[in-house]
């Protein structure tokens, strides 16, 4: 799986499910099978050694994440489901 957390952001996710008990939207993931989502979680990828630079990309398996100075791109490039997260916007395919 592929996960994004975003610290700044002007948009809001869609309300909460009913069945997240923890902080909802503040990241999004995309899986092996499944369309991309907002995270319900109780931790973050904020401060992992795992940062994506600017202008770089990461390719792990079938996921494919690049990071530009507008927006990250992740995507399942065997499914086609991935998600783009930026400042003003975002994108769940």
């Amino acid at each position: 799986m592929a996960r994004c957390d975003i610290a700044r952001r002007t948009w809001q996710p869609p309300p909460a499910p009913a069945d997240c008990e923890l902080d909802w939207g503040s990241g999004v993931v995309v899986d092996r099978t499944q369309e991309a989502t907002f995270t319900c979680a109780g931790d973050t990828v904020f401060g992992s050694r795992d940062t994506l630079a600017y202008g770089g990309s990461l390719r792990a398996g079938d996921f494919v994440c690049s990071s530009h100075n507008k927006e990250m791109r992740c995507e399942n490039t065997k499914s086609g489901h991935g998600f783009t997260l930026a400042v003003e916007q975002y994108d769940l395919f």
